[in-house]
């Protein structure tokens, strides 16, 4: 079984959760690819994708990217500077599962908060007194038990997986 991260990182929260995730996996063979460094040739049986969000979508490189991937079992983790329990949160991992979903089996997803890019000031990212006590707040994430919790997430569903590929029972996702 060969797993392959591939992510997209803004302000370096991202990259923090695929780390986890990579270093959590135990499998025989595992890589982990930053998609600004190249497009990799997806050659792993799981593709576990990470990216930030952005007004509820992957980054523009990210989504091409996904949009590509056909035939895999792959996983989704996104990070955000919003409540990792709002709705905004899950659509913002949905959207990325619905990308994938159609010529993909999707194995699991993962949310969580990270920091805010403070690029221009355009919306919906225009400062306000609470906006600014969110963002101050989340620019500690993700913690070391968020980035756990991702590693935890994916490594138990690359084994169910994988457990299903050898009884030959099929995998039915939750998403």
């Amino acid at each position: 079984m060969k797993v392959q991260v591939i992510y997209t990182s803004l302000t370096g929260c991202t990259k923090k959760v695929a780390n986890a995730i990579f270093d959590g996996i135990t499998c025989e063979e595992k890589s982990i690819h930053d998609l600004r460094e190249g497009v990799p040739v997806l050659d792993g049986d799981v593709i576990l994708i990470g990216y930030w969000g952005n007004c509820g979508h992957p980054c523009e490189e990210m989504e091409s990217f996904m949009k590509t991937i056909r035939g895999k079992a792959v996983g989704v983790f996104c990070t955000l500077g919003y409540y990792a329990d709002s709705q905004h949160a899950r659509d913002t991992v949905a959207y990325g599962v619905n990308l994938l979903k159609e010529h993909n089996e999707v194995i699991g997803a993962y949310v969580c908060n990270g920091a805010v890019s403070h690029g221009p000031e355009e919306e919906p990212h225009t400062p306000t007194e609470q906006k600014e006590l969110r963002w101050e707040m989340v620019a500690s994430h993700p913690t070391n038990a968020e980035c756990a919790l991702a590693a935890e997430r994916f490594q138990e569903r690359i084994q169910l997986y994988c457990r299903c590929k050898e009884l030959q029972i099929p995998f039915t996702s939750i998403l």
